[in-house]
């Protein structure tokens, strides 16, 4: 009885403002619960890749990125619709099945714009991420290196440098053998190639890792390695550079790289070339000036033969 009087006695006025107050109270206390177990289960970060006969690099490329700590790989299969062409899941199915990988059915596709990089890459962050902290996008043949070399991407990614960062943008740094290889060896890429080249101009090109929950981040410019968005760009020093240009001059190589192995053996250049790439606008162009270049050497030319039916370049 005396508490019903005691609940007569608080105006209405004052029973809501205790009701709102303590409905101020539980969300700051569930927002600091569900803060409190995101630092516990920590940073989660997931990689998209898109490729073409590139089964051979494959599980190297997934182990690589296992071992930095990466959550999830997402790979888009560009390979052709063809029966004997190759399939991804063929070299990665142990990977598949223990969930660590995803297998995304791009077969033949060149994209409404032909660029089917670009648009593998829209549809993997439009997809995941509101699931992922961040998400990068690297080839088959970029190797994210941390320095130092033993942390994880979460700890990379932890750091103070980059807390204003929506987009941590990577340069290349091109790797290349002491002496020219010309037919492929069944071996890590790491150990094949080791010189680096920093003088090679295209270092300055960049490869992306950027936050999750941010909308519209690729649009306009259909560019692999840029968008035309707002957000804050930085290198990995975590100095802001220019959101769009799809470049860092002079790189920067201080806390990460991208290693980059373009041309592998001559071997496996000729293949690249005949499958094609997306940054290369004129692959006839590239072809005949290989051919040209390489005339007069017999091994080359043996191996250009092999590839492509070289009447039909203009080779002479």
């Amino acid at each position: 009885m005396k508490n019903k009087k005691f609940i007569m006695k608080i105006k209405p006025k004052k029973y809501k403002k205790y009701c709102l107050l303590l409905i101020i109270y539980f969300l700051i206390e569930i927002t600091y619960f569900i803060e409190k177990q995101k630092k516990k289960k920590g940073i989660s970060v997931c990689l998209c890749v898109i490729g073409k006969n590139e089964n051979i690099y494959a599980k190297e490329y997934v182990n690589h990125y296992k071992k930095l700590g990466y959550n999830h790989i997402f790979v888009y299969d560009n390979n052709d619709k063809n029966k004997s062409s190759e399939r991804f899941l063929n070299a990665l199915k142990e990977e598949v099945q223990e969930g660590f990988v995803s297998i995304i059915d791009f077969f033949g596709y060149r994209g409404k714009s032909n660029n089917s990089q670009y648009e593998s890459y829209y549809d993997c962050y439009e997809k995941n991420n509101r699931k992922y902290d961040w998400l990068s996008f690297f080839d088959f043949d970029e190797f994210l290196e941390l320095k130092p070399q033993n942390q994880t991407i979460q700890q990379f990614l932890s750091n103070e440098r980059y807390k204003k960062c929506h987009n941590i943008k990577i340069n290349w740094l091109h790797y290349e053998s002491e002496k020219e290889n010309l037919y492929y060896e069944n071996k890590s890429l790491f150990d094949r190639f080791k010189k680096p080249m920093y003088d090679n101009s295209r270092n300055r090109l960049i490869k992306s890792t950027i936050r999750g929950k941010l909308t519209n981040y690729w649009r306009g410019w259909q560019n692999p390695h840029s968008s035309l968005n707002r957000y804050k760009a930085c290198s990995s020093s975590g100095n802001f550079v220019d959101t769009v240009l799809p470049y860092i001059e002079p790189p920067d190589h201080k806390y990460a790289v991208l290693r980059h192995y373009f041309r592998k053996s001559f071997e496996e250049f000729c293949k690249k070339l005949k499958r094609g790439w997306p940054e290369h606008s004129d692959q006839f162009r590239a072809i005949v000036d290989l051919i040209n270049e390489n005339k007069n050497d017999e091994q080359k030319l043996n191996i250009i033969k092999k590839f492509f039916n070289i009447t039909n370049y203009g080779f002479l």
